[in-house]
């Protein structure tokens, strides 16, 4: 499951000229079967019941009700599967979160979406009884694609008190109004929503229960590159690190002199580069990207049958950075390759084929391009799907 088949039909142009940041999308397919290879009530019961999940992994609300901890998970955090299940049977519903630490496929996805967004994605489960509803009206904080895997939800739209809200701005229901409805509609297996972070909405099941899948699009924001700059900017320059004015919290406080300092260092901001803040977060991001290699054990029980034939390809999603390092003292140029928390190091002239084997989805040892004999190959080869990043195919 892509992200372009996520939101098939509307192709990603369209969501991201259309709909990403403004407004909440609606699509409908007709056909149910559409995203249960992600998930299904199966795999929930599975996951509540055999996995030992702990809170917060597990939770467990009603909206018209006090759910607590201490209802459905011992002292311990574990959850009681038994609690979670009858509850569920009184009407609540059952939330878990970042199911995708537990599930290859979900992992998948998210990792899949990942890619598009350059941003970290988190799911939440949720499977609501018939005629249930698990919040109250509410907006989220991060954007959401909901994907409706099983049974029927009404949703209900209303308006954006917070256009993007930041961490700060999150829901508080004695603060915010909710407002008027300005749409409802019910998403059917196979149909999903986009909901813009700030937007208001709440959902309700129908008479079936309900399984959809949220994902959350956890965005990096220009306010986050800004802070950045100024953080950066203060590495180098001593006046952004001078102490504020003595005494500026006390009555009578003559700003004046502040207030040209301040609009001085707003000056000197203006020298700030977007390409340095960029590539910190970049990479951050690859950084602490874990590695998703599924099968790695059987992976590396064949890799002393790697030959001419074997056919091989790039682990699905890779988000890489390769840097060219120049000769220093004895150390002659060579290739760094930052990929799912770990950087290799390889001599200049095994970055074409090291590239090309990365970033392709099936070939042969033959098919590498560059100057690497075949024994070159195969000992990249080696190294890579060492490192999770290539796999056998066949």
């Amino acid at each position: 499951m892509s992200f372009d088949k996520a939101i098939a039909p509307v192709t990603p142009q369209e969501f991201f000229e259309q709909s990403f940041e403004k407004k909440h999308l609606v699509i409908r397919r007709g056909q149910a079967d559409y995203y249960s290879s992600l998930l299904t009530s199966a795999d929930i019961d599975w996951a509540v019941s055999t996995l030992g999940l702990s809170v917060p992994e597990v939770n467990v609300v009603q909206a018209d009700r006090e759910i607590s901890a201490t209802d459905f998970a011992y002292d311990s955090g574990f959850i009681d599967p038994v609690a979670v299940n009858q509850l569920f049977a009184e009407g609540a519903t059952i939330i878990m979160s970042n199911l995708q630490e537990r599930l290859p496929k979900l992992a998948m996805f998210c990792r899949e979406l990942e890619k598009v967004f350059s941003a970290r994605v988190q799911t939440n489960i949720y499977m609501t009884p018939a005629n249930s509803q698990g919040f109250k009206a509410h907006y989220d904080g991060h954007d959401v694609l909901v994907l409706q895997v099983e049974g029927t939800k009404e949703w209900r739209i209303y308006d954006t008190p917070v256009h993007l809200p930041l961490e700060e701005q999150a829901f508080n229901p004695h603060d915010v109004p909710i407002g008027e409805m300005t749409d409802s509609f019910i998403l059917e297996p196979g149909d999903m929503v986009y909901v813009p972070r700030g937007l208001t909405h709440d959902a309700v099941s129908t008479d079936q229960t309900s399984l959809h899948i949220t994902t959350g699009l956890m965005m990096r924001s220009w306010a986050d590159v800004m802070v950045e700059a100024v953080r950066k900017m203060a590495l180098s320059d001593a006046e952004f690190r001078e102490g504020l004015p003595p005494g500026f919290a006390n009555e009578g406080f003559d700003s004046s002199g502040a207030e040209a300092k301040f609009a001085a260092l707003l000056g000197k901001l203006s020298g700030a580069t977007l390409d340095s803040v960029l590539n910190e977060f970049r990479e951050d991001f690859i950084a602490t990207r874990l590695p998703r290699a599924h099968g790695q054990l059987a992976q590396m029980a064949r890799l002393d049958g790697l030959g001419p034939n074997s056919v091989m390809g790039a682990r699905p999603t890779l988000i890489y950075r390769l840097t060219d390092v120049p000769a220093k003292g004895d150390q002659p140029d060579s290739v760094a390759l930052s990929c799912q928390g770990t950087v290799i190091t390889l001599p200049a002239y095994a970055r074409e084929p090291l590239e090309y084997a990365i970033s392709t989805p099936s070939f042969t040892l033959a098919d590498l391009p560059g100057d690497l004999d075949d024994a070159g190959k195969t000992v990249l080869l080696r190294r890579l799907v060492r490192e999770g990043l290539v796999y056998f195919i066949e």
